[in-house]
């Protein structure tokens, strides 16, 4: 969703939510594909990676054993 081709990720999410309106994914599902997944990658081999970000708070709720 945040890569490099894509210019408004507002619209690119609206389009993966429909996985989860076509009962393709669970709400569930899609918070992992959208958030848990690459907030995983990304702190678990830099903790600091979302030091200082809008989603700090909520990827350190997340991942309580990782210093970010």
């Amino acid at each position: 969703i945040g890569h490099w081709d894509v210019p408004d990720m507002r619209t690119v999410v609206h389009e993966a939510f429909e996985s989860v309106e076509c009962g393709l994914l669970s709400e569930t599902d899609f918070l992992d594909f959208v958030f848990t997944n690459p907030a995983t990658l990304w702190a678990g081999s830099n903790p600091d990676f979302f030091a200082g970000t809008r989603v700090e708070t909520a990827v350190s709720a997340m991942l309580p054993d990782m210093a970010v």
